[in-house]
């Protein structure tokens, strides 16, 4: 699955039909299934395999799936929900308020009380921490119990202070979990792979001062005597990276995902200078600029890059564009949105110049007719249903 049959976004399930996967790398966006029943799935199968594994890939799978394909399944006024959650649109998508076959937002709801749990894990006197999320936590150990609270504003920023306070002193491992993206790897397949290194590695901490750390299995572990009081200092690079999928995908060809730690990015046609998205592509390479708005979309992180318009014509011009988290599109109407963007123009689709039936629009009902054209209202009445 994480190989051949997992989107971007952490959805999964391509096909309607049967409400399940195609065949190896069939990975379409524009019809893309991607129920959001499945991807909380995808986070309940994940967890279960780390448990049984302890391996730090499978809870880089379930953040993806959270952090992107789950979240984008509900409104942020929290009462609208998508079945399916497509990876482009031309506009003929939104959230509904419920189904016939109601599933998505009871999975929503019970999902997101359920949340915590996958937060941290326990290894005989060991803590693990696999999840990033402003909170206080109670931990019983075999023989011990750890408060552990986390000060950060993650997702949009990659450092997490960690303040432990044991019941008891003692020596036992602190095992960070290190995102496969903050490295080489946006999943843990060669299914996807980022055009360019992180900037900087991953930093930690300990009491001010760098940490002896080991690693292994996707963890930092610190070892060491414990005691009330001490503060753990991660920070993760935050870059801006491009993601390309694998060759085998034939409709991701030619086209870049945008990543900016755990989240996934797209273009939405408002934030866009003439509302269009497929008319643009953005080059490997590109610089982008991430800047906090609190006043768009409950508060998000936003991308801008300078990008490239192909026209009707054939010609190119330089445009700016605006990225938002996957997560948070169609919440202001239905519009065009993207998550993967052409490189290169041969990849782009021009908006075609206007015509006649382009700008025709349909009436309810004729508004007014000339008395000299008897049978062409008769003829619209009777074409209109009238």
């Amino acid at each position: 699955m994480a190989s051949r049959k997992l989107y971007i976004t952490g959805g999964i399930g391509s096909r309607a039909q049967g409400e399940g996967f195609g065949p190896d790398y069939e990975l379409h966006n524009h019809t893309a299934y991607c129920e959001t029943c499945a991807a909380i799935a995808n986070v309940y199968w994940n967890y279960r395999m780390f448990l049984a594994t302890g391996d730090a890939k499978y809870a880089d799978v379930y953040e993806r799936a959270l952090y992107n394909g789950v979240i984008s399944g509900v409104s942020l006024s929290g009462d609208k929900f998508f079945y399916d959650n497509p990876l482009e649109s031309m506009g003929q998508h939104e959230r509904q308020r419920w189904f016939g076959c109601a599933c998505c937002p009871g999975n929503v709801t019970r999902f997101m009380a359920s949340v915590p749990n996958y937060m941290y894990a326990t290894q005989g006197d060991d803590v693990l921490v696999n999840l990033f999320i402003q909170s206080s936590a109670e931990i019983a150990t075999d023989n011990n119990n750890v408060t552990i609270a986390q000060t950060t504003d993650y997702p949009w920023d990659g450092k997490v202070t960690f303040t432990i306070t044991p019941d008891n002193e003692g020596e036992w491992a602190l095992r960070l979990r290190i995102p496969g993206w903050a490295g080489e790897s946006p999943v843990p397949t060669d299914l996807y792979t980022f055009t360019s290194a992180p900037k900087q590695p991953y930093t930690l901490k300990v009491n001010g001062t760098s940490a002896r750390v080991l690693d292994g299995d996707g963890y930092a572990t610190v070892r060491r005597t414990w005691k009330a009081g001490d503060v753990v200092e991660l920070e993760l690079p935050m870059d801006v990276r491009q993601v390309r999928a694998h060759e085998n995908v034939a409709d991701d060809r030619g086209k870049l995902a945008i990543q900016r730690g755990p989240v996934m990015f797209c273009l939405e046609g408002r934030d866009q200078a003439d509302s269009t998205v497929f008319d643009k592509f953005i080059p490997e390479g590109t610089a982008f600029t991430a800047a906090y708005e609190p006043e768009l979309l409950n508060g998000v992180m936003t991308l801008s890059a300078n990008a490239k318009q192909i026209l009707s014509d054939g010609t190119v011009k330089d445009v700016e564009v605006k990225a938002i988290p996957y997560s948070t599109w169609n919440n202001r109407g239905a519009d065009q949105m993207a998550v993967w963007i052409p490189e290169a123009a041969e990849y782009a689709r021009a908006t075609p110049a206007p015509t006649v039936a382009s700008r025709a629009r349909m009436f309810s009902e004729p508004t007014s007719l000339t008395s000299d054209a008897p049978a062409a209202t008769s003829n619209l009445q009777w074409a209109w249903g009238y």
